[in-house]
C-alpha cells in the first residue's frame, strides 16, 4: 500500500470516526457537524501539511453552508486584532532586518567571547532565547541558525558534528519563545483572550523562561562538549572571525535602533499610558506594532511595497483566520462548553488538578501537532472553565508554558523546530533523528515545564482572582 493512499485511508477514517463517535455521545447536528468538519481540517493539516490551506478553506466553506456558522460570526471568530499585530509585528521585525540591525545586535553581545569558545556558545543559547522574546521564534531560529554555524565553522567544528548545537538553540528558543506575547502566535492569543498585557508577561513568564534557557544551557553544554567536540583539543581554534565579522554601529542604525526602542517601550509601557488615557485594556498594544509598521514602511519608502510582501507571512496568517473561525465554531455551538463540563468533573474543581490537566493536554498535543492548532482548540475550553468561578489565570499562564516548552518533545512540536531541521538538512550538515530527538527533547520538555510550573504554582496567591 503507498503512502498517499494509506494518508487517505486514515484520513478518512479519522473523519468518519468523529462523525460516528459525536452521534453515539448525543450531540445535535449542529454540532456533529461543527465537530467533523474541524476534525476533518485538523487532520488535513497534519496528513497534508502543505495543502493546509485548502482544507481550511473547504472547511469553513462547509460550515457555512451547512449554516453552522454566519458571516457575521466568521467575523467575530476570525480575531482580526490578532492578525493585524502579527501583521504589524512581521513588518517592524522585517524591517530591522533588512537594515542589519540584529546582526549587529547579536554580533555586539557576542563579541567579548570571541576566543573562549564555550562561552560563546553558552551565550548564543541564551540569546536564542532573548530573541525569540524580542521577535519570533521563526526569525529568531533562522537568524540564530545562520550565527550559529558561522561561530562553528570559523572555530572549525567538523560538521557532522554541528546538528547537537542546533538542537540545542531550538530547545532555547521554543523556552523563549513563550517570555513575551510576541515571541509566539499562541502568546499573542493569550494575550489577547485572557486580557494580558505585556507587563504581566515580564512578570509571571519572563524570569520563567530565562531561567528554563540557562538550565537548558548547562544541561546541553556537558552534551555539546561529550558529542558536539566543544572541549576536544583542536576542534576550535582561534581565529580573527571576531574582527572580520564583528558588525560595527554605523549611522545607518540610527533610524533602526530608535524603531526598535519605541516600539519596544510603548509595549512595555502601553498598560500605564492605557490607564492615564482611559483607553481599553490592550488596545495600544495593538496600536504600538502598527504604528511602528507604518513608521517603517514610511523610511522603507519605495520598496515599502516589497518589504510588507516579503516579509509579512499571508499565508499563515490565512490560515490562522480560518482555524480561529473554525475554533470558534465549536464554542458557537455549544461544544467547547461540553468539553470543559467534562474536564472539570475530570479534575473536580481543583485548581492545581485543572492547571495539570490543561498543560498535560496543551503539552500532549503541542509534541505531536502545530502548538498554534493545539492552544486555538483550547482557548475556548479555558474560557469555559474559567467561566465557573475557576481561577483561570495561572490556567493560561499554564497553557502558554506548555504551548511553548513542550514543542521542544519532538521534530514537529514546533514551527521552529521545523524550520531547523529543513536549513540544516539543505545545507547538508545532516538529518534530525525523530527518536534521537525525542530521547533528548522530552526530558528537556519535561525538566523544564516542570519547574516553570512549580514556580508559578508557587506564586499564585500573588496572582490577580480571575
Amino acid at each position: 500500500m503507498s503512502k498517499k493512499f494509506a494518508s487517505v485511508i486514515g484520513y478518512l477514517v479519522i473523519v468518519t470516526f468523529t462523525m460516528l463517535l459525536s452521534t453515539i455521545l448525543g450531540l445535535n447536528s449542529k454540532q456533529i457537524i461543527s465537530v467533523t468538519v474541524f476534525i476533518g481540517f485538523i487532520a488535513g493539516s497534519l496528513f497534508y501539511w502543505p495543502f493546509r490551506n485548502a482544507f481550511a478553506l473547504v472547511g469553513v466553506a462547509l460550515l457555512l453552508l451547512f449554516n453552522v456558522l454566519d458571516i457575521e460570526h466568521l467575523i467575530e471568530f476570525a480575531q482580526l486584532d490578532l492578525i493585524l499585530f502579527l501583521i504589524g509585528m512581521m513588518t517592524v521585525i522585517g524591517y530591522l532586518e533588512e537594515k542589519g540591525f540584529f546582526e549587529w545586535l547579536v554580533s555586539a553581545l557576542t563579541k567579548p567571547f570571541y576566543n573562549r569558545p564555550v562561552a560563546l556558545v553558552a551565550v548564543l543559547l541564551m540569546l536564542g532565547a532573548i530573541m525569540a522574546a524580542l521577535v519570533d521564534e521563526v526569525t529568531s531560529i533562522l537568524f540564530m541558525m545562520a550565527i550559529m554555524l558561522r561561530v562553528l565553522d570559523a572555530y572549525r567544528v567538523e560538521r557532522s558534528k554541528v546538528l547537537p548545537f542546533i538542537l540545542f538553540l531550538v530547545f532555547t528558543t521554543n523556552i523563549g519563545s513563550s517570555m513575551l506575547p510576541v515571541g509566539n502566535p499562541i502568546g499573542v492569543m493569550i494575550a489577547f483572550r485572557a486580557g494580558l498585557t505585556f507587563t504581566d508577561f515580564i512578570r509571571w513568564v519572563f524570569l520563567l523562561g530565562l531561567l528554563n534557557a540557562a538550565v537548558t544551557t548547562l544541561v546541553g553544554l556537558p552534551y555539546l562538549s561529550k558529542f558536539g567536540g566543544l572541549s576536544k583539543a583542536g576542534t576550535f581554534h582561534h581565529t580573527d572571525w571576531g574582527e572580520k565579522k564583528y558588525a560595527k554601529f554605523t549611522r545607518d542604525l540610527l533610524v533602526p535602533l530608535l524603531v526598535f526602542i519605541g516600539v519596544l517601550a510603548g509595549l512595555i509601557m502601553h498598560p500605564s499610558v492605557e490607564k492615564m488615557l482611559h483607553l481599553p485594556k490592550n488596545l495600544l498594544l495593538l496600536a504600538i506594532p502598527l504604528i511602528g509598521a507604518g513608521i517603517s514602511l514610511f523610511l522603507y519608502r519605495r520598496n515599502a511595497r516589497e518589504l510588507i510582501e516579503r516579509k509579512v507571512d499571508w499565508w499563515t496568517l490565512l490560515y490562522f483566520v480560518l482555524l480561529f473561525s473554525s475554533v470558534g465554531t465549536l464554542k458557537y455551538t455549544g461544544v467547547t462548553e461540553l468539553i470543559a463540563e467534562g474536564l472539570l468533573q475530570v479534575a473536580g474543581g481543583n485548581l492545581l488538578y485543572a492547571i495539570l490537566l490543561i498543560s498535560g493536554v496543551t503539552g500532549i498535543l503541542t509534541a505531536f501537532m502545530d502548538n498554534v492548532l493545539a492552544v486555538a482548540t483550547l482557548i475556548p475550553i479555558v474560557q469555559s472553565i474559567a467561566a465557573t468561578g475557576i481561577q483561570g489565570y495561572p490556567i493560561w499562564w499554564a497553557m502558554l508554558i506548555a504551548g511553548t516548552y513542550f514543542g521542544n518533545a519532538t521534530v514537529i512540536g514546533s514551527t521552529a523546530n521545523i524550520v531547523a531541521a529543513g536549513f540544516v538538512e539543505r545545507r547538508g550538515y545532516g538529518a534530525f533523528s525523530m527518536v534521537r530527538w525525542i530521547l533528548i527533547g522530552v526530558p528537556i520538555s519535561l525538566l523544564t515545564s516542570f519547574m516553570a510550573l512549580a514556580l508559578l504554582y508557587l506564586q499564585i496567591p500573588l496572582m490577580p482572582k480571575l
